[in-house]
């Protein structure tokens, strides 16, 4: 009977870790050529928690429970924001039928204290720009999408949240840097 029983706790242990270090169809896609840190874990749990479905092809994203008829792609930016050796994920997809006129969202993922990540912003915007301003190690964020202002988001420790709104001339003479940038920096560091 304990031999039964080691056995038993054996293969549940292994077939946990298998599970582990086994990537999702659906986590394989949305990381694909994205070069970061992360564990099979944690782009699972990304992936888990985006809720997107494969389109039909499985080359593309449906929003769980919407119409598949309107498949989107997705785009992984992997970047150190605070610069302390955690990554932050940001994901910016979609299409007209799943984010409106601006044509896609923004959704970033950060760790929180026990080490698990949660989702942050999740609305219609493109790709944020780094600004040069910073609240508690971690840049300020404008994300455009349709108008001549567009607003700021300012981390508070636990997420970010509207800050102001600038106007585009004002925008002009920051020296802004696009997410995908800063993405492709970190992306060139990762040994």
């Amino acid at each position: 009977m304990t031999k039964i029983l080691s056995l038993t706790l054996m293969l549940l242990f292994y077939f946990h870790g298998f599970a582990q270090n086994t990537i999702t169809e659906g986590a394989a896609l949305l990381f694909k050529n994205v070069k970061t840190k992360l564990p099979v874990a944690d782009k699972n749990s990304i992936y888990k928690k985006i809720n997107f479905s494969l389109s039909k092809d499985k080359k593309q994203f449906a929003a769980v429970g919407e119409d598949a008829e309107y498949p989107f792609v997705a785009f992984v930016y992997p970047t150190d924001l605070n610069k302390d050796g955690k990554e932050e994920i940001f994901i910016v997809f979609g299409n007209s039928y799943t984010s409106g006129h601006t044509g896609s969202s923004v959704v970033m993922y950060i760790k929180d204290k026990s080490g698990s990540f949660q989702p942050n912003l999740g609305f219609p915007g493109v790709t944020p720009d780094a600004m040069p301003t910073k609240n508690l190690g971690y840049p300020d964020l404008m994300i455009g999408g349709p108008g001549f202002e567009w607003p700021v988001w300012r981390w508070n420790g636990k997420e970010y949240n509207f800050y102001k709104k600038i106007k585009e001339k004002d925008l002009l003479k920051m020296k802004a840097i696009s997410i995908e940038d800063l993405s492709k920096t970190y992306a060139s560091s990762i040994k």
